[in-house]
């Protein structure tokens, strides 16, 4: 009996000392993002990113990002880009550092619907995509087709990016 009170007893003070299970788990992870411009550019490809962080906000996101659209006329998709820079700013960063935005902008006559994911950690990337939904009404001119569009791409950035400002 006084084998088993002394066992429970060292269990018990072995759990107070050092916690449970559940309290070795790690919390909530904080990514840090230093301030700073944050960017990547793929000339052979034409696409970049750029933006401005600050006080965990970032701010000036501009991007292009090739799409391909397709003619209400035709089966054949063609490549495109899509530049954007009216983004939503300055937002937040979340404390475990993966930062989503949507809105709508206008780029080359063309409407799209952006999301943005941006993933601070080990791999920086900023994933982005692009849907272009064919307009209603008529066509701008007469014998111009209706084209809808869609495109994404993963983009790795570094900070300290030095390159201009498009």
């Amino acid at each position: 009996m006084r084998l088993v009170l002394a066992s429970t007893l060292a269990a018990v003070i072995c759990l107070a000392a050092f916690g449970t299970a559940a309290d070795a788990r790690p919390g909530q992870t904080t990514a840090v993002v230093p301030n700073g411009t944050y960017g990547a550019n793929y000339p052979a490809s034409g696409e970049y990113v750029i933006f401005t962080v600050r006080n965990r906000r970032i701010s000036n996101l501009d991007f292009q990002i090739k799409i391909a659209c397709r003619a209400s006329d035709s089966p054949v998709e063609e490549p495109r880009f899509f530049s954007a820079g009216a983004a939503p700013q300055p937002r937040l960063i979340p404390q475990n550092g993966r930062f989503h935005l949507e809105w709508e902008e206008r780029s080359g006559g063309r409407l799209g619907r952006i999301g943005v994911n941006i993933r601070f950690g080990t791999r920086d990337v900023a994933d982005i995509s692009v849907l272009v939904p064919e307009e209603e009404g008529p066509p701008a001119e007469a014998e111009e087709a209706k084209e809808s569009c869609v495109g994404g791409s993963e983009l790795r950035f570094r900070r300290g990016y030095e390159g201009p400002r498009p």
